[in-house]
């Protein structure tokens, strides 16, 4: 998602937002005894360096630019991104085995009007012995963080030349859509281990990943399970919810995303399927 368009953070005001949260870098940085966050080391420069701008900006319309706010928030997740082994040098990826085979994916959708979307996918329909992925918190907790870190690898935060409009000025164009396929799952008989994953996701995605969500669709919801997603949105924040999309027929899916060559044929699209499709944005990356 790079550009050649020439950033626009090289005048600001000295009051602006961004630049009082770079000012107080140092002191979060010391106190979170941390600096990576999604392939970005952030520092203290002058000028400040873009890469930085671009995360603090993320943290600042999160919280309607309350300066206090989102370098107490940054510090928080600096603190947990070091707490939960995050951003090691040359870190062998944890294998997960067949327990999570088929239970997720990332993928490129392209737009119409040029550029792409990244998805997630989380296909809970694949799950057949609730308890092998449900069953060990923390690990599917590693697991669910490692494939949205994976999405968030290919948005290229660290060399983007694109910046974030301030607040209430326009839209963040480094997000990520998510996709929840329930195909095959019982709504009737959720199980307390899924609750428990599903509580503490959510939990984790509103503390510690602000600004990346661009879209979350919930698909093959029966109708009349529907109020149950519209009950989520007490659980979120109003502007996360705004995102929610329920869809029951997944054949509907493709008209929302982008181009049909990037989605499964049984998913509205005219494309290969999602091992396919993620195995294709894999082969991307190593040319």
């Amino acid at each position: 998602m790079t550009t050649t368009s020439l950033p626009t953070w090289s005048e600001l005001p000295a009051d602006h937002p961004l630049l009082q949260l770079h000012s107080r870098l140092p002191t979060i940085l010391e106190e979170a005894n941390h600096s990576q966050i999604w392939g970005v080391r952030l520092i203290k420069t002058t000028p400040p360096a873009f890469s930085s701008l671009l995360i603090l900006q993320k943290y600042l319309r999160s919280v309607a630019n309350d300066v206090d706010n989102a370098a107490e928030n940054l510090t928080k997740t600096l603190k947990w991104r070091k707490e939960f082994g995050l951003d090691k040098e040359n870190a062998i990826p944890e294998e997960f085995g067949p327990d999570f085979e088929g239970l997720g994916y990332v993928t490129q959708v392209g737009k119409e009007n040029g550029g792409a979307n990244i998805v997630t996918w989380n296909v809970y329909g694949a799950v057949r012995d609730i308890k092998k992925p449900f069953g060990d918190l923390q690990r599917f907790l590693r697991w669910r963080i490692g494939l949205m870190e994976r999405a968030i690898s290919h948005l290229q935060l660290a060399t983007t030349s694109t910046p974030i409009p301030d607040y209430g000025k326009g839209d963040d164009p480094h997000r990520i859509d998510q996709i929840h396929l329930y195909g095959g799952v019982s709504f009737l008989r959720m199980d307390p281990l899924i609750k428990a994953a599903s509580k503490a996701t959510i939990e984790i995605m509103q503390a510690h990943y602000p600004e990346l969500l661009l879209r979350k669709f919930f698909v093959e919801v029966p109708l009349i399970m529907s109020w149950m997603f519209s009950a989520i949105s007490f659980f979120v924040s109003a502007e996360t919810a705004k995102k929610f999309q329920v869809i029951s027929y997944k054949e509907n899916l493709g008209k929302e995303l982008g181009k049909l060559e990037d989605i499964p044929k049984d998913l509205g699209g005219n494309g290969p399927d999602l091992a396919t499709l993620d195995k294709r944005l894999i082969s991307d990356d190593v040319a």
